[in-house]
């Protein structure tokens, strides 16, 4: 007679992805990434110039950056842990 309990092992979750997106987690991480890089780049040399159309550019590059960072932080988020 076995006196330990059985332990059953965890499967470990695949991610369903839809048939028409070709994004991956990990191609979604890294556009994410890569568009964060990009637009804080952008952000930056534009308040830098000093000429009209900076102002509207380093605007639209900061929304994006914010935009970019919601996506990235939704991506790479663990999964949350079930209670015991």
């Amino acid at each position: 007679m076995n006196a330990l309990p059985e332990i059953k092992s965890k499967e470990k979750k695949t991610f369903r992805q839809c048939k028409d997106c070709p994004l991956t987690p990990s191609k979604t991480r890294t556009a994410a990434k890569v568009g964060m890089v990009a637009t804080l780049g952008a952000s930056a040399a534009s308040g830098m110039l000093k000429f009209r159309a900076a102002k509207p550019i380093h605007l639209w590059a900061s929304v994006a950056f914010v935009g970019f960072t919601a996506l990235h932080w939704a991506v790479s988020r663990r999964p949350q842990r079930t209670t015991r």
